[in-house]
């Protein structure tokens, strides 16, 4: 047992977060071109942010991102950029009817100029967390808060939205949200 938790403590001090939740999921990331749509699956971060960021460049006709199975991000600062990115390039975000997004997904679909779910995908979200408290747990004024109320600043979306995530569940569990909080925190559009 020792042997087992000296490995794990060494995977963690040389690998990054992204890498061991990508390892630990199996959901590393993925960007193709399906019938002139960006459909992207598993976990967001710096390595999605270069995919992404070479995709747009080969692919500039693209205008419409589809979100199929994205559980979340391993690393926010570089979603935030995938985030931006995706809006000032006039991009549109869809879900399926059988999409689920979850946490750092939602901030990507969110970041959609014009957004479209089908009844039956699932959108999950939790308050973040920075391995020693919850965002909940700050003051709404703390600098903690910064990066996702500049974010959504930029993407044009409300803030509200941003403090419904960090009260809907804890950051180890996750709340699905129902059709009515879809539509009163104008997530399709």
């Amino acid at each position: 047992m020792l042997l087992r938790l000296t490995i794990l403590f060494m995977v963690l001090v040389f690998t990054s977060c992204e890498s061991i939740l990508i390892k630990l999921s199996g959901e590393k990331p993925t960007i193709e071109l399906r019938h002139n749509k960006a459909v992207v699956n598993g976990v967001l971060g710096k390595r999605f942010y270069k995919k992404f960021t070479r995709f747009i460049a080969q692919h500039p006709q693209v205008k419409e991102v589809v979100l199929e199975k994205v559980p979340g991000s391993a690393n926010d600062e570089w979603n935030v950029k995938s985030c931006v990115l995706l809006h000032q390039k006039g991009m549109n975000t869809t879900l399926l009817s059988n999409s689920v997004i979850e946490s750092g997904g939602v901030d990507l679909f969110i970041s959609g100029n014009q957004r479209t779910i089908a009844p039956g995908a699932k959108i999950g979200v939790h308050s973040w967390s920075d391995g020693r408290k919850d965002g909940i747990e700050y003051p709404r004024h703390s600098a903690a808060h910064d990066i996702f109320l500049e974010t959504f600043a930029q993407i044009n979306m409300d803030t509200a939205f941003y403090w419904f995530t960090l009260r809907a569940a804890p950051a180890d569990s996750m709340h699905y949200m129902t059709p009515q909080e879809i539509e009163r925190y104008g997530l399709a559009q």
